[in-house]
């Protein structure tokens, strides 16, 4: 058995997750470092959402290790992985009727020890939904909200509940690029002032660059590599990872890379059928 430290927020050894017969996860080994976002990417079917659940808890690896700040995950009661760890899941769908900030207030479960807390409960709610920007709809039924604002109140669930560690499984899917570039600013925030590590599922590359600041890679179930942005967004280990090609070129704005994909069989004089070139 590997010693896993608690000089990473997150360390994996040899995680293997079997279900149904079909090996999801294959012996994956990985290190999150503290006060950092890390970013889990990949095709569809990599596995990266069942990662996740791994390390929250809510799926049970088959064999191999997960340590918390160096503690096994096993070892860990319910309480203690919520104070731990805030998961904000693919999807979340409700059987009852609750309020957005019903929802958010449920963050403090891990913390909460009678009426008094409850009454400051419910203050730090509103603040995280203020801080999500969407107080507006603290009296919304959940349930009727869309995937993009149903999103935002579970990411404000997260800052309620106020963990050292967040699992978001893509926090900004369903939201337009200024929001979504709201999200990774205030997550940017949490990490720079609160020393929180952050860990997202994201599809979005560019956007994956410009915030965060290490990548982890999977492709069936396997991880195919990781390190930090800078140095693991290269163009031809991208098109070994999708299947496409990619070029990947200096940002005019800022030192990080931007990645264009390049449609197949054509090169970059190539004209669109309609006319005009093809801007990818």
């Amino acid at each position: 058995m590997a010693k896993l430290t608690e000089e990473n927020a997150i360390e994996t050894y040899r995680l293997a997750l079997r279900t149904n017969g079909r090996l999801l996860l294959d012996d994956v080994s990985i290190k999150i470092p503290k006060g950092q976002i890390t970013g889990i990417l990949g095709p569809n079917g990599a596995g990266k959402t069942t990662l996740l659940k791994a390390l929250s808890g809510f799926a049970r690896a088959t064999s191999g290790q997960i340590a918390i700040f160096g503690q096994a995950l096993s070892s860990l009661s319910v309480g203690q992985r919520a104070k731990r760890l805030a998961h904000l899941p693919q999807n979340l769908e409700t059987h009852f009727h609750f309020e957005a900030l019903d929802i958010v207030m449920m963050g403090r479960y891990a913390h909460s020890k009678g009426a008094t807390h409850e009454r400051d409960g419910e203050e730090l709610a509103r603040e995280a939904l203020e801080r999500c920007n969407i107080s507006h709809l603290a009296h919304r039924s959940f349930a009727n909200l869309s995937g993009g604002e149903k999103k935002l109140v579970l990411l404000a669930r997260c800052l309620c509940q106020d963990s050292p560690i967040f699992l978001l499984d893509e926090v900004t899917s369903s939201l337009d690029i200024r929001r979504k570039m709201e999200v990774f600013e205030l997550l940017r925030d949490e990490v720079e002032t609160s020393g929180r590590t952050v860990v997202v599922v994201i599809h979005d590359i560019n956007l994956a660059s410009l915030y965060l600041d290490r990548l982890i890679f999977l492709k069936r179930g396997k991880v195919i590599g990781q390190g930090d942005v800078m140095e693991i967004l290269d163009d031809s280990y991208l098109t070994r990872v999708f299947g496409t090609r990619t070029v990947v070129i200096p940002h005019p704005e800022c030192n990080r890379p931007a990645v264009l994909f390049s449609p197949p069989g054509r090169s970059s004089g190539d004209r669109h059928p309609k006319g005009g070139y093809n801007h990818v």
